[in-house]
């Protein structure tokens, strides 16, 4: 009997179950954001990043209270998701700041 291989895979993000066609729904958000803007503009530096995502977010967070399927006009994608996206994007800001950064009260 051959041996088992090794994989030391312990205690890594574990992908398989994650359902991709929610991934799809922040898929469009990206795509329309590459349209609108440029390929990976949402990974540049951003003067004010948590403010900016945050007031995002909660701009397509009111689109969305009452209708969960609100679409936004301009993209077509739902504001639902361009909430979850601008969140997302807020913690990958935050996270990447330095600390001290702009963010320090």
């Amino acid at each position: 009997m051959p041996a088992k291989g090794r994989k030391f895979d312990k205690n890594k993000r574990e992908w398989f179950a994650m359902p991709l066609v929610v991934i799809e729904l922040l898929a469009d958000v990206f795509n329309a954001g590459e349209k609108k803007y440029e390929t990976f503009n949402c990974l540049q530096t951003f003067d004010d990043a948590d403010r900016r995502f945050y007031n995002a977010a909660m701009r397509h967070l009111v689109k969305c209270q009452m209708d969960p399927l609100a679409r936004d006009e301009e993209t077509g994608c739902f504001h639902g998701s361009q909430v979850a996206w601008n969140m997302l994007m807020r913690v990958y800001h935050c996270e990447k700041q330095p600390k001290g950064g702009e963010n320090e009260m």
